[in-house]
């Protein structure tokens, strides 16, 4: 009897191991999350807060991530918003931040962050907001597993660095400078001509030179008299230059045969004679 229960609680001991050896994830390390490779986005005020509104959801598995998204969001506007301004300040406003599970292997989530920009006397102001969703489908793996859960965060990140840098741009551009300060304009550095300082560039000023109008006399060709090869049927001889036409003298031919006659007597007497 004694033998017997041994035998069931040693059962009963390594199955439950088991079961707790199939919910543990081989020990794996993920990198913290480091947006210093990215530009940073340069601001005209003297200080920006960093401020974590976000109220935990039920059922939230933003927790057991390596790197929860809120902290994901406070690191990236921590390298990536500088303050280069002499006053005012600048507010970052988390608004949202949350992985939860949305089936038996798939996770979403969603970040949204606000920007709030003034000037020491609080007159000039403005705002961005810049929010963004995903979802991932893990296919057979578990989708609560730690991995799955950091891949989801980073994808986030990506889009969140992305559409904030975008509406930054789009709608705080008179806040934004160089790193040194100075105001950037249509979102760069305005380009100026290299040249002593205090002087201003004039448009060089090329002289007018006159040229008087030159003539040149070309000689008339004289008119030259082409002689035809064929003989012209009414100027055989060709025409003169003074445009006097000269007649050819006639030329003596004889009679046709049977036409020759005997002089008379009278034309041989009075020859004779």
């Amino acid at each position: 009897m004694g033998m017997r229960r041994w035998i069931g609680a040693s059962a009963l001991a390594f199955s439950l191991a088991l079961g707790g050896c199939a919910d543990d994830e081989p020990a794996q390390t993920f990198p913290p999350a480091d947006y210093s490779y990215l530009s940073q986005l340069h601001l005209n005020v003297a200080t920006i807060n960093i401020q974590d509104e976000a109220v935990p959801s039920p059922g939230t598995l933003s927790a057991k991530a390596p790197t929860p998204p809120d902290q994901a969001l406070k690191q990236m506007a921590s390298q990536r918003l500088v303050a280069s301004g002499q006053t005012g300040q600048a507010d970052f406003i988390i608004k949202q931040a949350y992985i939860s599970a949305t089936g038996e292997n798939a996770i979403s989530g969603a970040m949204d962050v606000q920007l709030n920009v003034a000037d020491a006397g609080n007159l000039h102001t403005g705002y961005i907001h810049a929010r963004i969703s995903r979802k991932l489908d893990t296919g057979s793996r578990s989708a609560t597993s730690r991995a799955s859960l950091y891949e989801l965060t980073n994808q986030m990140m990506q889009d969140m660095n992305v559409e904030l840098e975008f509406q930054i741009r789009k709608k705080l551009m008179s806040w934004m400078t160089d790193a040194i300060g100075n105001p950037l304009v249509d979102g760069g550095v305005k380009q100026q001509s290299l040249g002593t300082p205090g002087t201003v560039a004039s448009p060089a000023v090329v002289p007018s030179v006159t040229t008087p109008p030159t003539t040149t006399s070309v000689p008339q060709a004289a008119p030259v008299s082409t002689q035809p090869s064929v003989p012209d049927a009414i100027f055989p001889t060709g025409s003169g230059d003074d445009g006097t036409s000269v007649v050819p003298a006639p030329k003596q031919k004889s009679p046709p045969m049977g036409t020759l006659q005997l002089p008379s007597s009278s034309q041989t007497s009075g020859s004779n004679g």
